[in-house]
C-alpha cells in the first residue's frame, strides 16, 4: 500500500519544483519580497532534504538485504551493466549468450531458447564453460535481489538444489524466476523473496527446468 504522506509530499516536491522554475526565470518577482513565501520555501526545502535522506536509507538497506540473498542463494551480482549488442553475434564476439524477455508469451511445446533472440550479451571471463541463456527479469517478486529490467544469467540444466534460484515452466503461470525452497519426490516448491507472495509448486520433471540462476546484472544498484 502506498503511503498518502508520500504522495502528498512527492506532489508538494513537484509543485515547488515548476515554482521554483518560473520564479527563478524572474528575480524581480514580487514573491522574492515576500516573508512568508520565502518561509515556506525554506521549509519544503528542509523536507526535501528530509525526503531524499529517507530514500537513500531505504535504497542502502535494500543493497545490504540483497547482497545477503544473493550470498545465501549463491547469486553473484555483477558491478557493471551487462554488455548487450544489438545484432547477431559473429566470430569476433567471445561467448555470446542470447538474451530473452521472461515474460514472453511462449507458444506450447516451445522452449525460451527457441524465441528469436535480439540481442546478445557476452559471457564474463571467470563464468566456466557450459550452456547458458539471459533472461530479462518482469516483476519485482524477488525484490531486492532482481527487479523488472534486470538480466540474470541462466546455466541450462535440470538438476535443482534447495536455497537456489532457478527457472522454470509452471503449468498454468508460464516462466517463473523463484528461489527453491524444497526439493520433493514429485515436486519442486517454489518462493518469492518479496513479502506477501504465495509460494507455488512445480512438478519434479527436468523439462520444465530451464536452469539455475548464477549472475544478476541489476539496474537498480547505482
Amino acid at each position: 500500500m502506498v503511503d498518502e504522506r508520500d504522495e502528498a509530499t512527492e506532489t508538494e516536491l513537484e509543485l515547488a519544483e515548476v515554482i521554483g522554475r518560473t520564479l527563478l526565470r524572474d528575480p524581480d518577482h514580487p514573491a522574492w519580497s515576500d516573508a512568508r513565501f520565502l518561509e515556506w520555501l525554506a521549509a519544503d526545502a528542509r523536507e526535501e532534504r528530509r525526503h531524499r535522506r529517507r530514500r537513500l536509507a531505504r535504497a542502502s538497506g535494500d543493497a545490504l538485504i540483497a547482497r545477503a540473498h544473493a550470498r545465501r542463494l549463491r547469486v553473484g551480482q555483477a558491478g557493471n551493466p551487462p554488455l548487450v549488442r544489438e545484432a547477431s553475434p559473429t566470430a569476433l564476439t567471445p561467448r555470446p549468450v542470447p538474451v530473452v524477455e521472461l515474460g514472453i508469451a511462449a507458444g506450447v511445446g516451445r522452449e525460451l531458447w527457441d524465441e528469436p533472440a535480439e540481442a546478445w550479451v557476452e559471457l564474463p571471463n571467470d563464468v566456466p564453460s557450459g550452456e547458458y541463456v539471459a533472461l530479462r527479469i518482469v516483476g519485482d517478486s524477488m525484490a531486492p535481489l532482481m527487479h523488472t529490467g534486470d538480466t540474470v544469467l541462466v546455466r541450462r540444466g535440470g538438476d535443482v538444489k534447495r536455497d537456489t534460484v532457478i527457472v522454470a515452466r509452471h503449468p498454468d503461470d508460464g516462466y517463473v524466476c523463484k528461489r527453491v525452497s524444497r526439493v520433493r519426490r514429485t515436486s519442486i516448491e517454489l518462493a518469492s523473496l518479496a513479502p506477501g507472495r504465495p509460494a507455488i509448486a512445480i512438478p519434479r520433471d527436468v523439462r520444465l527446468v530451464v536452469g539455475t540462476v548464477i549472475l544478476v546484472w541489476c539496474t537498480h544498484r547505482s
